[in-house]
């Protein structure tokens, strides 16, 4: 096979260069930025790979939003995409949802009053506006965009003379371009790649400002999409996050229950791809957006996972938005409002502390464009009223310059008054586009850059982030009202350098620790264990069985911790069902426990907060030889992690295997009653294993949606 026309690309995905052009296998997000830095031409013809979504990653392996919507404005082409039968469904399904909007709509419900009220759009009208073909009288049709070309399974296949061949049986992919042959994986994925970054900052939200994700565009090779975090009383609302979001806040140290909220303002690719991963990050989430934009989301996502509607609705606590009509999200008022775009999108306003920031989101804030619709009868009056009205008198406007006829146009926003640009924080575009002396900026992106909101400090701030933090570990999720402000009275913060040590393997528990913000090692034996991150917790164990420390905890970065005493720890957690847990917990990792999950694949990509919460679920097993654990067709009462100890996996007619360390049995499906156990497990010896009861198990499963569906399918004893 020869290589030297194959590229590997960066965000994932291979082009083959052949005789009638560049062919891609796999399409992840952000795909064409790979083609546009390479200064190559962005491909036409696709391949869809075995997969359309990678739970691996938890994206899209064939976003095909903006190669085609490139080629097709930009570059004038039509792309062509092989793929199954099925395959063709899921795509067009998902295209159609993003280009043309949802087919029905019920905005009434969506508005105080209704259609009564004074500002209702004529969303359908709208949309059909911005369907149209932009170079022929008519509307586009997805065929406009995009062909598609049927791959047959297990049989050569000839596309304009360069042959293809999927076979299933080895999940090879078989492109013959002449004498060229080239075989690839037919089931791409992404290689996950542990990150050793060695980031040594340290983050602590403010109680009001902004951090810009990115301020770019789709097009952009160099910038991300944009997306936020405003940060309101310490805690974190995502916007829009841009794919990979959270994987990189994880690595510059900012604690994923920090950001517990998400708003989606709409469902183009630039602005959804990264809601999935955030959602099934770390624990539930909030989801605050319309019903319409919400239904787009759950269909786009539900065809591309294979996952039922259903399902995707019940891993997320989504909250509807009525539009004009404020809600408090952390404290913060926030309105939202529907601006014109070429699908159903939401904009907001937030009021917090006499500060009022707006994001427009996508949207078309250009007055003798809305002039020109509502002479045609696309804007009702009030809505025409509503968009002219646009008040520039904010603190900070976050405002998209995209290209026009989608977006607003910049010459608008140049236009401006100077007192009101320097309230103007540009995003969707790039700086290549501002002439000098424009008077205008583009937000800055990163952490170090976020835009901290001067506002009056309140009293009671700095303990409600300690209680936002502390309310989402597992060993106080049922810590009373009556019990806070005694936590707040013995809790003390500390700060250590890099390099201090916390505690010491071998001396005395003498406190209980809480991470704020910042990295440590956790070392037992001399070999590190797990690195501690914010929200980690440790000490504990020591303190409440009167033993010697058995790890050493050293910092890695600056450390923000919270700190009790031993005596003020035992106090406060004696007599309470913090100090069973804590005990219990205690006791299973004498046990081994950490080191079962650390054993198995999937639990091992947890985090340390994850993992703790799984080991105080845990009760320790032991079998003899000839036991019978597990039995063939009848309900599965329990599920297990294997610790140690030869079983075999067995029905009445063979043995197929032994189960491995590390191994879990415990199939959604199996506990949900939707199907019994199709194979025994027996001991073939003394064994020990960690059982945890069929309704615990579901309702972690349920707290931690990503390892409900990475379990739901998978099939046990296979």
């Amino acid at each position: 096979m020869s290589k030297k026309n194959i590229i590997d690309l960066p965000k994932g995905g291979i082009i083959v260069d052949t005789k009638i052009g560049a062919i891609q296998l796999g399409v992840p997000p952000e795909t064409i930025k790979d083609s546009l830095e390479l200064n190559r031409e962005v491909p036409v013809i696709y391949v869809a790979p075995k997969d359309l979504f990678s739970f691996r990653r938890m994206a899209s392996l064939i976003d095909i939003e903006f190669p085609a919507y490139y080629n097709f404005f930009v570059a004038k082409k039509k792309i062509a995409i092989l793929c199954t039968e099925n395959q063709k469904e899921v795509i067009t399904g998902v295209m159609e949802e993003s280009f043309f909007g949802p087919k029905e709509l019920n905005l009434e419900f969506e508005y105080c009053g209704g259609n009564n009220n004074p500002f209702f759009p004529d969303l359908k009208k709208e949309m059909s506006f911005f369907s149209k073909h932009p170079f022929e009288d008519r509307q586009t049709a997805l065929e406009d965009l995009i062909s598609f070309v049927i791959i047959p399974e297990n049989k050569k296949f000839n596309y304009n003379d360069v042959y293809f061949f999927i076979d299933t049986e080895s999940d090879i992919l078989r492109i013959e371009d002449g004498e060229n042959s080239y075989n690839l994986p037919y089931n791409i994925d992404y290689q996950i790649i542990k990150q050793n970054k060695k980031t040594q900052n340290v983050f602590l939200p403010p109680p009001f400002g902004i951090t810009t994700l990115g301020s770019s565009h789709g097009f952009d090779p160099k910038g991300k999409t944009s997306g936020f975090i405003f940060w309101i009383n310490g805690s974190g609302i995502m916007v829009d996050p841009p794919i990979d979001s959270s994987l990189w806040l994880l690595e510059e140290n900012v604690d994923p229950r920090m950001i517990d909220s998400v708003i989606l303002t709409h469902c183009h690719a630039d602005h959804d791809s990264g809601v999935m991963q955030k959602i099934l990050q770390e624990g539930r989430i909030t989801l605050y957006t319309t019903s319409t934009v919400f239904s787009s989301f759950v269909k786009k996502t539900a065809l591309l996972t294979t996952l039922s509607q259903t399902d995707i609705v019940s891993l997320i606590d989504f909250i509807p938005v009525t539009i004009g009509k404020p809600i408090n999200i952390n404290g913060a008022t926030l309105t939202f409002s529907y601006r014109l775009h070429s699908i159903p999108t939401i904009g907001f306003e937030i009021f917090f502390k006499n500060k009022t920031v707006v994001y427009t989101s996508d949207h078309l804030n250009d007055k003798i464009f809305f002039d020109k619709l509502h002479n045609e009868k696309i804007l009702t009056d009030g809505r025409y009223e509503e968009l002219s009205n646009f008040s520039w008198n904010k603190d900070i406007i976050i405002h998209e310059a995209g290209v026009p006829p989608l977006h607003t146009p910049l010459e608008t926003l140049l236009n401006l008054k100077d007192e009101v640009k320097k309230n103007i924080y540009l995003v969707h575009t790039d700086k290549s586009k501002l002439p000098e002396n424009s008077g205008l900026t583009i937000s800055p992106t990163g952490l170090a850059n976020t835009m901290v909101i001067d506002v009056p400090l309140s009293i009671h701030g700095e303990s409600v982030q300690i209680l936002n933090l502390v309310s989402g570990l597992d060993i106080f999720e049922d810590l009373h009202f009556a019990k806070a402000g005694e936590f707040l009275s013995i809790i003390k913060y500390r700060k250590f350098k890099i390099g201090d040590c916390l505690i010491k393997e071998g001396e005395p528990g003498n406190r209980f620790f809480i991470i704020i913000a910042g990295k440590a090692r956790l070392i037992e034996r001399g070999i590190e264990k797990t690195v501690l991150s914010s929200g980690s917790y440790f000490g504990e164990t020591a303190i409440i069985l009167n033993k010697m420390t058995t790890t050493t905890v050293i910092a890695t970065t600056e450390l923000i911790t919270l700190s009790i005493e031993k005596e003020d720890f035992m106090m406060f957690v004696s007599n309470t069902i913090i100090y069973e847990k804590l005990k219990k917990l205690g006791l299973v990792r004498e046990l081994g426990s950490f080191y079962a999950i650390e054993r198995n694949d999937i639990f091992n990509d947890m985090s340390i907060i994850q993992k703790n919460n799984l080991e105080s679920l845990l009760e320790y097993c032991e079998a003899k030889e000839g036991e019978v654990i597990i039995t063939e067709n009848k309900p599965l009462e329990f599920a297990i992690i294997w610790k140690s100890g030869n079983a075999a996996i067995k029905d009445k007619n063979k043995e197929y295997r032994d189960i491995r360390e590390g191994e879990y049995v415990g199939s959604p499906k199996y506990l949900l009653r939707e199907k019994n156990p199709e194979k025994s497990l027996v001991a073939k010896g003394d064994c020990a294993f960690f059982s945890i009861k069929w309704d615990t198990i579901l309702n972690f499963f349920q707290k931690n949606p990503k390892l409900l569906i990475m379990f739901k399918d998978k099939e046990d004893f296979s």
